[in-house]
């Protein structure tokens, strides 16, 4: 039967034990706020009561302060902390900064205080939290109040930037004068409730129902637990190393959203692989909606399904969290190299600002793909999702992940694990909607920045046909849509008024995407002016110059192998507008026919 108890103690007999951190445990997280804030509740807590004549027995009196619930796991008679370790950790660095910085006023109190951070046996120091990879940096702190870090372990650098938190926090009313009294107050009258169990399986549910200190324990490290727990012994610490290193991974990713990348990678994974049931109806309890709110618990439910059985069962889940969190990497680090030349939809589409396209993406990889097998999916699927995207900008239809999440995520269940024939098969059947492309677009204020990147596209894609590869939006010089007409409507004699003139300005026909320079020197130019000034910009702009169809071979095969009525102008008046904004359409059309 499963023991659990609780009682409640103060910091000296709870300090009196030894403790190991369980696999539950998140690494030393603490920052310099929480710092503030604990010195702050102490002492003033302490100062509510002191008076300069008080002795130790007044101290016993003292009103005592709460620090909250710790929850072991008792096993072979070794405590194992399943919440808590943030604090005590937080605590016995106190001990030690004020061993260091009063141990030399008269009658302070370091024999007492010593067994509460560390036992001696046979010259040997044990500290009673005893953490193997953090043990040099606690003694360095402790002998010397100071400890230089050659590591990149996260839990030792917070540990030394915490311990000299407590310096730049420390209230000057705990002085020379009553430290001694304080320190007592500490291991007397600061108390815990001490909650332990005897089973491992209730130590988890009673480890996600807890929060440190103002430091909720989120859902990747529930998962975690989770996943450690149902592991054998033997396996644990490399399934554990394995899962830390896909927290960095992802931490290290930052997304051009306020999203946090490790968050949004386990919501995309676990949606793009696994989710069958993908309503997203407001009260739907459907695994997009579960997964989006609480993934660790969709995970806990779904073992049958993921094939969660055994202990080896989880090792291969977490191996292949690992890989799949590497491929996401990939992709965003394919985005930051922003290579066109090689990736250039895949650019386009982040341009867009597209959120869900490394979703997408990742659903069609397989377990263990190669890099080769990956790059080629990334090519295919990003360039289809340019093609939906820029089909709906020439549209006026939404790009919003809120318009495209729904359609995305069935195609994500139609091409998980598929190979590149087998996805080929399905892009090829246009599986989500496309507008046809009608019309021409119309700048506005509400579409600039999707022109600008349609713009630049169209712009590479003549580019890329001429062998002169150029995506503009990588250029260093700021990039912004501008209109080949100037504003001077009495320029362009026909038009009844001056709305039915901007109609025709901001036709897409009008419009090319220039260095922001480019305008501010001659956008109110004529065009016979800005025609010369254009042969030496991008090939879309060149291409209004006659000079651009003589002695340019690639660019006159492009034109000559595609049928594109490309021409230039000498003058550009309204039929040039539509022409042009034919021309936009059809390059788009050639390009993915």
């Amino acid at each position: 039967m499963t023991i659990v108890n609780s009682e409640t103690h103060a910091l000296e007999k709870i300090f009196a034990d030894k403790y190991k951190v369980d696999f539950y445990q998140r690494e030393y997280v603490w920052g310099s706020k929480h710092i503030d804030d604990l010195i702050r509740d102490l002492s003033t807590e302490f100062l509510k009561s002191w008076k300069p004549s008080d002795t130790f027995d007044d101290v016993l009196k003292y009103d005592p302060y709460f620090m909250g619930e710790i929850v072991l796991s008792i096993k072979d008679g070794i405590n194992y902390i399943i919440d808590g370790q943030q604090r005590i950790t937080t605590l016995t660095l106190l001990l030690i900064y004020i061993i260091n910085k009063y141990k030399l006023v008269d009658g302070f109190p370091i024999d007492e205080i010593k067994p509460l951070i560390y036992k001696q046996k046979g010259g040997k120091k044990t500290f009673n939290l005893q953490i193997e990879e953090r043990k040099e940096c606690m003694e360095g702190l402790y002998v010397n109040g100071v400890y230089e870090a050659e590591t990149d372990n996260a839990s030792v650098n917070n540990i030394i930037e915490r311990y000299n938190d407590f310096e730049a926090s420390w209230d000057e009313n705990i002085n020379d004068n009553n430290i001694n009294m304080f320190v007592y107050w500490i291991m007397y009258r600061v108390m815990f409730s001490k909650v332990w169990t005897d089973s491992d399986d209730f130590a988890y549910v009673i480890f996600e129902t807890m929060n440190d200190r103002g430091l909720s324990l989120t859902q990747i490290e529930m998962l975690r637990s989770y996943l450690l727990a149902n592991i054998d012994q033997s396996k644990r610490a490399v399934a554990m190393n394995t899962f830390d290193e896909v927290t960095r991974r992802l931490t290290n990713i930052k997304l051009s959203s306020k999203s946090k990348a490790e968050f949004e990678f386990f919501k995309m994974y676990f949606r793009g692989h696994y989710a069958e049931t993908l309503s997203q109806s407001a009260g739907s309890h459907s695994d997009f909606i579960r997964i989006g709110k609480e993934f660790h618990r969709w995970v806990r439910d779904n073992e049958t399904m993921l094939g969660l059985k055994e202990s080896d069962d989880y090792v291969d889940f977490i191996q292949r969290i690992d890989y799949f969190s590497a491929a996401y990497d990939k992709i965003h680090s394919l985005i930051q190299k922003r290579d066109a030349s090689n990736f250039l939809y895949l650019i386009v589409n982040d341009d867009y600002n597209f959120t869900l396209q490394p979703a997408l993406i990742l659903s069609a990889i397989a377990y263990k793909d190669d890099d080769e097998t990956i790059e080629k999916k990334i090519k295919m699927l990003s360039r289809y999702l340019t093609k939906i995207l820029s089909w709906r900008v020439w549209n006026h239809w939404l790009i919003s992940q809120s318009a495209l999440e729904a359609p995305i995520y069935e195609l994500c269940k139609q091409i998980r694990s598929k190979s590149v024939e087998e996805i080929q098969e399905i892009l090829d059947s246009e599986p989500i909607e496309l507008p046809e492309l009608e019309a021409s677009p119309r700048l506005n204020q509400q579409n600039r920045r999707k022109l600008r990147v349609l713009l630049a596209l169209i712009t590479a894609i003549v580019g890329e046909g001429s062998k002169e590869p150029q995506y503009v939006l990588n250029n260093d010089e700021p990039q912004e849509v501008e209109h080949i007409w100037s504003n001077h409507p009495e320029e362009h004699p026909g038009y009844r008024s001056e709305d039915e003139f901007q109609t025709a300005r901001n036709n897409i026909g009008d419009l090319l995407v220039l260095p922001k320079s480019f305008n501010a020197s001659y956008g109110d130019d004529p065009y016979t002016d800005k025609v010369q000034q254009y042969f030496s910009q991008n090939i879309l702009a060149q291409s209004l110059n006659k000079l651009k169809y003589s002695n340019n071979p690639g660019f006159s095969k492009y034109v000559n192998d595609s049928g594109l009525p490309f021409k230039s102008y000498d003058d550009f008046d309204g039929t040039a507008i539509t022409e042009r904004a034919e021309l936009y359409k059809r390059i788009l059309a050639y390009n993915w026919k």
